[in-house]
């Protein structure tokens, strides 16, 4: 008798999805472990010619997940980034000790819609990506997280 092949394949597919969601179901969740802490949020130090839109300040703060560090950033500035530029300074308390890095969305201009943000072990924030054929003119930092050092 043959074989059906769809078959065969789609039970060997299957077999490691079914032991994988058993394993999932029966998994404790990572923050049950360590447990979640989130620092209040704090606003950044805009640098001369960077502004927040209103409703938009931008703000980090430092959230651990069972036992890491993460930076989160929200809210926007509005900017005319024609080069590399430091936009803002963090607070004394939330410097790392290692450079960070994210990627953040920009104003989509020649099919580029997203630029570094990085941050020292200074606290200096700066965006890289803009130049004078194609500047940043607003950056936005909901989805920046990133490990902290």
């Amino acid at each position: 008798m043959p074989h059906n092949r769809r078959r065969i394949l789609g039970a060997a597919l299957a077999l490691p999805a079914t032991l994988a969601t058993a394993n999932l179901v029966a998994a404790t969740p990572a923050v049950a472990a360590g447990g979640v802490e989130a620092q209040p949020w704090t606003d950044l130090l805009l640098e001369s010619g960077v502004t927040a839109p209103t409703g938009a300040t931008p703000q980090v703060r430092l959230i651990t997940i069972a036992g890491t560090v993460f930076l989160q950033a929200r809210g926007s500035v509005t900017c005319n980034l024609a080069a590399d530029a430091k936009i803002a300074t963090l607070p004394a308390g939330l410097r790392p000790t290692a450079l960070v890095r994210a990627t953040a969305p920009r104003n989509n201009s020649q099919g580029i819609n997203a630029c570094r943000f990085e941050v020292n072990t200074a606290g200096s924030l700066t965006i890289y990506g803009g130049n004078g054929g194609n500047p940043i003119t607003w950056v936005q930092f909901d989805s920046v997280q990133t490990i902290w050092r």
